[in-house]
């Protein structure tokens, strides 16, 4: 039970704060939902089935993250007890900056004919439906770590704990155990030459890797919470 002592220790985060916090992180989110979506269109249709709308979409959706960024960190004063608090907020979502930046990668790969989208590179219809619910799993390792810091959730201290079903490590052991099946079953199919192997693999590879990065970030976040030191801010720009 927290004593008084601790209560009035505890920073008063005004609702606002917290509304722009949560907005921050619902942005994050939102860019799960784009990728998902990206990879559902060129599974479908390959690059000419509207890619560049989604690779349009994910730029102007980490633009307005770079704005909501500015707006927090100018919202406080530096070196205040609830400047600090609201840092240590952003920190987690300023550390997916480089996974969102792969994110926006690979959908502008799949707009263009080149890298993901080369001449030829059809995923099998067989393939399709795993690779999809890939997909959904490495989107919601992503989810899952925006969640674990959802202000209700953090209290201002600490990242949630969550452990075993819905944890970011969880999500991330489903994709790497789907991702195998997806590549098993690819190299098994002989009706498709070597090259096309190899590259629909990358692809595979690929999306897996997203999931990888959400559970790199979530640990090195919370080692660094656990040991009593600032968590490292990512300051690359989206």
């Amino acid at each position: 039970m927290e004593t008084q002592v601790q209560a009035a220790e505890r920073p008063v985060i005004s609702r606002s704060i917290e509304g722009d916090l949560d907005s921050y992180l619902d942005a994050i989110a939102g860019a799960t939902a784009i990728f998902r979506e990206a990879v559902d269109v060129y599974l479908q249709t390959g690059p000419d089935g509207g890619c560049w709308r989604q690779a349009k979409r994910i730029a102007e959706h980490m633009r307005t993250l770079d704005e909501l960024q500015q707006k927090l960190e100018t919202g406080v004063r530096p070196g205040s007890v609830l400047g600090d608090v609201v840092l240590a907020m952003v920190d987690p979502a300023t550390g997916v900056s480089r996974l969102l930046k792969d994110m926006r990668r690979q959908i502008t790969g799949f707009a263009i004919e080149s890298g993901f989208s080369g001449p030829g590179r059809s995923v099998p219809a067989s393939l399709v439906p795993d690779v999809q619910e890939l997909t959904d799993e490495v989107c919601a390792a992503v989810d899952a770590l925006v969640e674990s810091y959802r202000p209700s959730l953090l209290c201002w201290e600490q990242p949630s704990s969550i452990d075993g079903e819905r944890s970011v490590s969880w999500y991330e052991n489903q994709s790497d155990r789907l991702s195998m099946q997806v590549l098993k079953k690819l190299f098994s199919d002989e009706s498709l030459d070597l090259k096309l192997q190899l590259s629909l693999a990358q692809l595979v590879e690929e999306i897996d890797r997203v999931a990888d990065q959400a559970e790199g970030i979530d640990l090195e976040l919370r080692a660094s919470r656990t040991a009593g030191l600032p968590a490292v801010r990512a300051r690359d720009s989206h």
